[in-house]
């Protein structure tokens, strides 16, 4: 009533983030109809169109090049539009580029990094809030039918580490029932393997009677040597962070001048093999658990050239494989490289039939997770996967019909 004084009448919308202009209601409508949508569905475009025009300006240039898919775009501005306007400004300046072959995770991951960067209170209450929204329930007291009274519903959230933790246990024991000789799904075995923790069973004891068969005696010796000395289990987790934050001399929660906003801001940590960025607080909680061992590692020159003989990959070489590349090096793929193979580009010929030394090195090796190493070592009816390195960082790829796609850092290009 204050703009256009009387009930009813048109109005402006806030369809973008802070610094794109209002739209008016009414023309939001006409446009919705004009272009056979509904009005909801018309104005969810315009205010992509708004937020990619005004608060994403480089991104909206390379779509008006014709230089990446408009579905590309509106999967960015639906995260950015709580952004402030120097964060949005943060992720449009790091994204462009690379718009048109970041997956989802990434721009998920740039997007929470630029929320808390310019925005530190709201990230630090967020963490707050999750620590104490945390909790686990069973649903004990529904059942549909008499067949379903024995299933329980399971849901909750947990902290990152003991999360990390339980399903450490959890695949530990299913893949133990697995040994034993189970039929079961992996997912029935996971359950099952929740149900040996509630009684604290962190191993299996197997054994059924004293006359057991030569199979089941190898069976369970095979189980005995994976069984821990001790119920602690540990939690790798790969973490990148400052070493101000590491120390934390000034306490928790003391603040450092962001070398990219220019201003006071929180420490942020980085758990590489979970594309997850973090409050150095919330590392440094998990680090003060009693019995927690904290393993300090040098930065590795990843320019090291590293080479051995044998066929065997050791930690020295694989390590910084996997630093050099975080992900699988297929077209498109996005698997982490902490879970991947290391394949040797060239076929590896042992040095007693022929094969040159040094053949398993740092610059031969190549992160591929188990799919895409099984399409490029077994051959189809109509060929196979062919790949060759250009540079330390980069491959050139050509599929079994002569498609041609080029992976680097920032993604994959088809040729």
């Amino acid at each position: 009533m204050s703009r256009f004084g009387m009930p009813g009448a048109d109005t402006m919308l806030e369809l973008a983030g802070p610094g794109a202009p209002e739209i008016s209601e009414f023309a939001v409508i006409e446009l919705a109809a004009a272009l056979g949508r509904s009005t909801d569905s018309g104005r969810m475009l315009l205010s992509d169109a708004v937020e990619a025009r005004y608060r994403l300006p480089k991104i909206w240039q390379r779509l008006l090049d014709g230089q990446v898919q408009v579905w590309r775009v509106r999967r960015v501005t639906d995260l950015t539009r709580a952004l402030t306007q120097e964060a949005a400004a943060f992720v449009d300046a790091h994204l462009a580029h690379v718009v048109h072959t970041a997956s989802f995770t990434t721009v998920k991951r740039l997007v929470a990094e630029a929320a808390a960067r310019f925005d530190p209170e709201t990230a630090e209450m967020e963490e707050a809030d999750t620590q104490a929204t945390l909790h686990v329930t069973l649903d004990l007291s529904t059942a549909w039918s008499i067949g379903t009274a024995s299933g329980v519903h399971l849901s909750g959230l947990l902290d990152r580490a003991d999360a990390e933790e339980l399903e450490h246990a959890i695949r530990t024991i299913a893949d133990q029932l697995a040994a034993a000789g189970s039929t079961d799904t992996l997912d029935v075995r996971r359950a099952k393997a929740l149900g040996f923790l509630s009684r604290g069973d962190l191993t299996l004891d197997l054994t059924t009677n004293d006359e057991a068969s030569p199979v089941e005696e190898a069976r369970q010796r095979r189980l005995e040597s994976t069984k821990p000395t001790s119920r602690t289990r540990q939690v790798v987790l790969h973490i990148h962070l400052s070493e101000a934050a590491l120390r934390g001399n000034e306490g928790p929660g003391t603040p450092e001048f962001d070398p990219d906003t220019g201003m006071l801001g929180l420490h942020l940590a980085r758990v590489e093999n979970h594309h997850q960025t973090l409050t150095a607080d919330a590392v440094r909680d998990w680090l003060s658990v009693p019995g927690t061992q904290v393993v300090v590692k040098p930065v590795i020159d990843l320019a090291d050239q590293i080479a051995v003989d044998s066929y065997e990959i050791p930690d020295r070489i694989s390590q910084r494989v996997r630093l050099k590349r975080p992900t699988c090096v297929f077209p498109h793929c996005t698997r982490t490289s902490a879970r991947t193979d290391l394949d040797h580009i060239d076929e590896y010929v042992p040095p007693d039939q022929g094969g040159p030394p040094g053949q398993t090195a740092t610059d031969r090796l190549a992160p591929l997770c188990r799919r895409h190493h099984r399409a490029k070592t077994h051959p189809s009816p109509d060929g196979r996967w062919d790949y060759q390195q250009l540079t330390p960082t980069t491959w050139l790829w050509t599929s079994p019909h002569s498609l041609r796609f080029l992976v680097h850092p920032d993604g994959t290009t088809t040729l």
